[in-house]
């Protein structure tokens, strides 16, 4: 019950902190720390976040409880430093927060990279996808007597012919990125 309280409270103090990382003048007034912190920790700050919520709870005549936001930190970075977040904040293209426990950085910085290949791969894969949409887009018109710009009808011409090859290269490409996205979502069941 403890816990379930825990969780809806620091689920209540995560949606109420902006992005300038401060608390709103009722959560000074709460004061709800462990919750606070909870919420922090689950978001992988580190303990210098504390300041940001003392200097927003100063304006209102209120100090921060360090001892329950640090425990609550301590137990929200039990969800924060897991694999499985730690992958899934590399796919959003974001490193891992510094902030867990020596015995499982180096195995969850290396799995955060692997969620931020991931992110990579995805991103030149939609860069291949519109490359080889505008080479189609292009083979079209010129198909259709369009000159696309270009001083004469001999350039014209010439890439006309150049776009089949160039195409290929764009789709082969696109296989192995797709390859290599297949292989990670293996590795990671998603």
């Amino acid at each position: 019950m403890k816990i379930r309280y825990l969780l809806l409270t620091a689920a209540a103090a995560l949606s109420g902190l902006t992005g300038c990382a401060t608390l709103s003048k009722e959560e000074c007034l709460t004061g709800n720390w462990q919750a606070i912190g909870f919420a922090d920790g689950a978001a992988g700050r580190t303990p210098d976040y504390l300041n940001s919520h003392n200097k927003a709870c100063s304006k209102v005549g209120v100090a921060a409880d360090y001892r329950a936001w640090e425990q609550g930190r301590k137990e929200g970075l039990k969800q924060y430093c897991t694999e499985t977040n730690a992958y899934q904040i590399g796919r959003r293209g974001t490193q891992i927060s510094p902030v867990c426990p020596a015995n499982v950085t180096a195995n969850l910085e290396r799995i955060n990279a692997d969620g931020r290949q991931y992110y990579s791969l995805n991103k030149q894969l939609r860069i291949e996808q519109d490359r080889l949409k505008t080479y189609q887009e292009d083979y079209d018109k010129l198909r259709s007597g369009d000159n696309l710009n270009f001083s004469s009808e001999k350039e014209a011409r010439s890439y006309l012919v150049e776009l089949p090859a160039k195409a290929s290269k764009v789709n082969q490409r696109i296989k192995n990125l797709e390859y290599s996205i297949e292989q990670l979502q293996k590795k990671y069941g998603y």
